[in-house]
């Protein structure tokens, strides 16, 4: 008869039990939250406003900018890999490192892009 609850136990463990926890702590935490802005109410002292941070406005860019750096280094890593007749295991290397050298050549691109952008922008302050 226990034999068949383990399977079922085993799942609630491992799916219900952590969703259950982080549930728990959010709204604990949420509840701490509220009895401090309350009591700082009461005492008559404004609680300060939440502020959203800025948005940081290059984002798009440099996520565009990585994922041709990724997408390039696929396509050329692939090609060659094709054209040298690769086996399996030496492919993937050749796909790994090419795919992380474009995606650092993306990350210096981004930067060099960046930081003459904000020379620019300092001087029309």
């Amino acid at each position: 008869m226990f034999s068949s609850l383990i399977p079922i136990i085993a799942i609630l463990s491992t799916v219900a039990l952590p969703i259950g926890l982080g549930m728990y702590i959010a709204i604990r935490s949420m509840n701490v939250k509220h009895k401090e802005r309350m009591e700082l109410i009461r005492q008559g002292i404004l609680p300060p406003e939440k502020s959203k941070p800025t948005p940081n406005k290059y984002r798009s860019l440099r996520n565009g900018i990585l994922l041709v750096g990724i997408a390039l280094g696929l396509i050329i890593s692939l090609l060659i890999s094709y054209e040298l007749g690769l086996g399996e295991d030496e492919a993937f290397w050749v796909v790994a490192s090419g795919v992380l050298l474009f995606l650092g050549l993306g990350y210096l691109i981004f930067y060099f892009l960046m930081r003459n952008k904000n020379e620019f922008d300092e001087e029309l302050d």
